[in-house]
């Protein structure tokens, strides 16, 4: 700012300097930007333009602009994490106005306090590949995070449905 310049970028190598943490890496290369009188839009459209450009002449990709946005609410909602990996199509999906007095204890609970039923469409081919075992498996798993269990249904043909609970 100094210089007489109200914005610029820097491209900078660095080394975190805080807790290690497995989703983190201790060293990384960042976009450093310097603005002066700035709104959230200024910022976004100057990194748009900035990555757009860079893979346009490094490689030749076109980026369509804007970029997709959304808030971090949406993106809780959406996806159930603050970074989504858009590339798959694991969209978390509301299940409780369906549920709702569904008759299953946990499910009308869950619901009666504020809480939401939600879950996620795996589609063929991962769908198709999952076992019963594979399921037993993701419930341990998500006991890790705090969950109590996992409810799944698996469409097997045009007229079943198999779950924890049989087939019907």
């Amino acid at each position: 700012m100094v210089a007489g310049y109200d914005r610029y970028f820097q491209i900078a190598h660095c080394f975190r300097d805080e807790d290690l943490r497995s989703d983190r890496q201790p060293e990384h290369t960042q976009i450093d930007l310097e603005m002066s009188f700035v709104e959230q839009d200024d910022v976004m459209n100057v990194v748009e333009g900035l990555i757009s450009d860079v893979f346009e002449k490094t490689l030749g990709v076109k980026f369509p602009r804007p970029f997709l946005r959304m808030t971090y609410d949406e993106a809780m909602s959406r996806y159930g994490s603050d970074k989504p990996d858009l590339r798959f199509a694991m969209e978390l999906t509301d299940l409780s106005p369906v549920l709702e007095n569904s008759g299953f204890k946990i499910f009308d609970e869950c619901i009666a306090g504020k809480g939401r039923v939600r879950g996620i469409c795996f589609t063929p081919p991962a769908g198709k590949e999952f076992s019963r075992k594979h399921f037993d498996e993701l419930t341990l798993w998500i006991q890790n995070f705090g969950a109590k269990g996992l409810a799944w249904m698996k469409v097997t043909g045009t007229d079943k449905v198999e779950s924890r609970s049989g087939i019907f």
